[in-house]
C-alpha cells in the first residue's frame, strides 16, 4: 500500500458566492466520503507533513491554496467529501468523492449519475394511519407506492417464498404470532434532521409480544417490474432509523422475483446490508450490487405471467420484542448517497396516483393509447389464447385484476374458471371484458369490501350487516364462509341482489327483478363459522326498450259522471248523470315495447392494462 499527495488539477482554488462574485472569508470543510462526518486533512506540502486547518479558510479574494489532496491506493474508496460555506456560513455547494488525478494536475472524465430515488413514496404520503394491535394480517398496505407492472395483491394476492408480491407499500410476515402494530407519528415542528429535509412525520414498528417460527418479517417496496432492469447494478440504499429505547439491528434485502407463471426460477432474497440502531435518529447508507439474472429465467415461453419484479425488504427483528422508528427509505443507482432527499408531494402523487390495472375512461380519441385496450365486450388472454382483443403476456395483470374482481358471470374464462387466475392463463384459456358497448357505466359503492360480516335467520329470511347504508336495493352481491359453511342455500361464486330492509337488515334475491319485485331467497338454514359480504364489478343488467305489463300500467281514471255496463267490443248503454246510452269500447293498442334508453353520447372506453 501507498500513500501520495496529488497536486489539484487547479492549484490555487477560487471560491465564488451565490451572487457571482470572490467569497472572501469562504470556508472548506474536508470530510472522508466514507463518512461525511469524519474529517480528511488536506496538505500544504507534497510530503503530506503540514495538514490545513479544516475548515480551510480562504483570503478576502475568496483563494486558497495550493492543496495536496492525500490517496491511498490500499483504501481507493476512501476519497473526499467537501463543503464550501460562504463567510455567513451559508453552504455554497457540496462535492462527494473527490480526489485529483495524480501529481502535476491533468483531467478527469465526469461521468453522470442519475440520483432519482426509486422507491417512490418514501415519505408515506396517503398511508393508512395506525393499525389495531396485533396486525392480523400477512399482506398489510401500508402507503401506495410503485404500481405500474405489478399484479394486484390485495384479493387473491400472489404469495411468493417470502410472502406476497404487487404494487405499493406493504408490511408482509410469514405468520401472525407476534402483537406488533403500526402506527405514524407526527414530528414536532422543531425536530429537524442535520442536513436533510424532515418529513412531516415516521413510521413507529412495535412488538411487544414475540413471535415463533418467523422466517420474515418485512416493509417491502416494489422498485420495478421486470427483475432484468436493475441487475448487476450497484446500489444505494439510504434511511433514517432509530429505536425508544433498546438498541437493535435491521437487516437489508434486495428481493427478485421471477414471475408466477410456468417454471420460472426459483425468487432470490440478498442480503444487502444491516443497520444498527440506536436511540438517536441516524441516516444509514448501505451500497451493494443487485444480484445477477444470469441462468435465471422468467418461465417456460408462452406460459408466461409477466410479473416478474424487483423489491426492497426492510426486515424487522425476528421472534424478538422491539420499537423501531424509520423514514425515508430511499434507493439510488450507483454509490451516489444524497445529503438532501426531496421530492414534494405533488411529485410523489404523480407517480402514485396515476391510472392503475383495470381502471377505465371515457375518450374521443379515434386509436387506443398505449397501455390500454378498447373495453369492448372483447376477449383478452395470453399470446397463444388466441384472443382477439388482446392476446399477450402484457395482459395478465389486468386479467388476474378482473378474475379476482369480477364474478365468472359478468367476466367468463372460455371452458370455466380453474383454480387460479394464473392457471387459467398460462392455459391460454381467454376471458371476456365485461360489458361496455352501448351501455351506461353505474357507479356501485364498493365501500364495504371484502368486510362486511353477516348473520343469517332462517325464520324471517334477514340478514344482519353493520350498515346497509351504501346497500340500495338492487345491489349485486357475493357471500363467502370462513371456518364453517354458507347460510343454506347461498352458495360462493354466485351474484345475488339486495332487498334493503332497513339499516341493519336486508333480504337477497336470485335476479335484479326479483329483488325489486321483493321476491327473497328461502334462507334455510343459518350456516356456520364467519359469513362475509362483499360488493360485485362488472354486473350488466338493462335493456334499451321495454314492454309494459299488466302490473304496470296506471290506475283507471274514475268518474262519477258517466257509468257503463257492458263487455268489451260488444254494445251497451253509457248512461250520464246515472242515465243510459249506447257505446263501444274497443281495444286499439299495438302491445309494443317503447324506447327507455336515455340521451346518451358515444365515446371510446378504454381499460388500463
Amino acid at each position: 500500500m501507498a500513500t501520495s499527495y496529488n497536486l489539484a488539477p487547479i492549484p490555487k482554488w477560487v471560491i465564488m458566492n451565490s451572487q457571482g462574485t470572490a467569497a472572501g472569508g469562504a470556508k472548506l470543510y474536508t470530510y472522508s466520503s466514507l463518512n461525511h462526518v469524519q474529517q480528511k486533512a488536506v496538505y500544504q506540502d507534497q510530503g503530506g507533513s503540514i495538514p490545513y486547518t479544516n475548515p480551510i479558510l480562504f483570503d478576502l479574494n475568496g483563494t486558497a491554496g495550493p492543496f495536496y489532496w492525500q490517496f491511498n491506493d490500499g483504501t481507493p474508496d476512501n476519497l473526499y467529501y467537501l463543503e464550501v460555506y460562504d463567510s455567513d456560513d451559508n453552504l455554497l455547494w457540496t462535492l462527494d468523492e473527490y480526489t485529483p488525478p495524480g501529481a502535476g494536475g491533468g483531467g478527469t472524465v465526469t461521468v453522470y449519475q442519475s440520483i432519482t430515488n426509486y422507491i417512490g413514496n418514501s415519505v408515506f404520503i396517503d398511508h393508512i394511519d395506525n393499525t389495531a394491535s396485533p396486525v392480523g394480517v400477512t399482506n398489510l398496505l401500508i402507503a401506495p407506492g410503485n404500481h405500474k407492472g405489478f399484479t394486484p395483491a390485495l384479493i387473491n394476492p400472489i404469495v411468493g417464498t417470502y410472502g406476497v408480491v404487487g404494487p405499493d407499500t406493504r408490511f408482509v410476515k410469514n405468520n401472525t404470532s407476534a402483537t406488533d402494530q403500526i402506527t405514524f407519528v407526527a414530528f414536532a415542528q422543531a425536530d429537524n434532521f442535520t442536513g436533510d429535509s424532515t418529513p412531516v412525520d415516521y413510521l413507529r414498528y412495535q412488538c411487544t409480544v414475540l413471535g415463533a417460527a418467523e422466517t420474515f418479517k418485512a416493509f417491502q417496496f416494489p422498485i420495478c417490474q421486470k427483475v432484468k432492469n436493475l441487475n448487476n447494478q450497484s446500489m444505494t440504499f439510504q434511511c433514517w432509523a432509530k429505536v425508544l429505547a433498546t438498541p437493535v439491528t435491521l437487516s437489508v434485502y434486495s428481493r427478485q422475483y421471477f414471475g408466477s407463471g410456468t417454471a420460472p426460477s426459483a425468487e432470490v432474497r440478498t442480503l444487502a446490508g444491516t443497520m444498527s440502531l440506536t436511540t438517536s435518529w441516524q441516516e444509514f447508507n448501505i451500497q451493494f450490487t443487485m444480484p445477477s439474472t444470469a441462468g435465471k429465467s422468467v418461465g417456460t415461453a408462452g406460459a408466461q405471467t409477466d410479473d416478474d419484479a424487483s423489491y426492497m425488504q426492510l426486515e424487522m427483528p425476528l421472534n424478538a420484542l422491539c420499537d423501531v422508528w424509520f423514514t425515508k427509505p430511499t434507493l439510488h443507482l450507483g454509490d451516489i448517497e444524497p445529503d438532501n432527499d426531496f421530492d414534494n408531494y405533488d411529485q410523489i402523487d404523480a407517480i402514485i396516483q396515476t391510472f392503475r390495472t383495470g381502471d377505465v375512461k371515457t375518450s374521443l380519441l379515434s386509436s387506443v393509447p398505449g397501455g390500454w385496450i378498447n373495453m369492448n365486450d372483447g376477449f383478452i388472454g395470453n399470446v397463444g389464447s388466441g384472443a382477439l382483443n388482446r392476446a399477450n403476456k402484457d395482459t395478465f395483470q389486468l386479467y388476474k385484476t378482473l378474475w379476482d374482481g369480477v364474478t365468472d358471470v359478468w367476466a367468463p374464462v372460455t371452458g370455466g374458471r380453474g383454480a387460479t387466475a394464473q392457471a387459467d392463463f398460462v392455459a391460454n384459456k381467454t376471458m371476456r371484458l365485461p360489458l361496455s358497448l352501448g351501455r351506461a357505466l353505474l357507479g356501485q359503492d364498493g365501500q364495504f369490501g371484502t368486510s362486511l360480516t353477516f348473520t343469517a335467520v332462517a325464520a324471517t329470511d334477514l340478514i344482519t350487516v353493520l350498515s346497509t347504508d351504501n346497500m340500495p336495493t338492487g345491489t349485486p352481491v357475493q357471500v363467502s364462509n370462513s371456518g364453517g359453511g354458507l347460510p343454506a342455500p347461498l352458495l360462493a361464486s354466485t351474484p345475488y341482489y339486495v332487498i334493503n330492509i332497513s339499516g341493519t337488515t336486508l333480504k337477497l334475491a336470485t335476479t335484479v327483478d326479483n329483488a325489486l319485485a321483493g321476491t327473497a331467497i328461502d334462507i334455510t338454514s343459518a350456516g356456520t363459522g364467519t359469513q362475509t359480504m362483499f360488493s360485485v364489478l362488472g354486473f350488466a343488467f338493462g335493456s334499451g326498450t321495454h314492454t309494459l305489463i299488466s302490473s304496470e300500467l296506471p290506475d283507471p281514471i274514475s268518474s262519477t259522471s258517466a257509468r257503463t255496463n257492458c263487455a268489451v267490443g260488444g254494445s251497451g248503454v253509457i248512461e250520464a248523470g246515472g242515465g243510459g246510452g249506447i257505446g263501444i269500447i274497443g281495444n286499439s293498442g299495438g302491445n309494443q315495447p317503447h324506447s327507455i334508453m336515455q340521451p346518451s353520447t358515444f365515446m371510446n372506453v378504454f381499460i388500463k392494462l
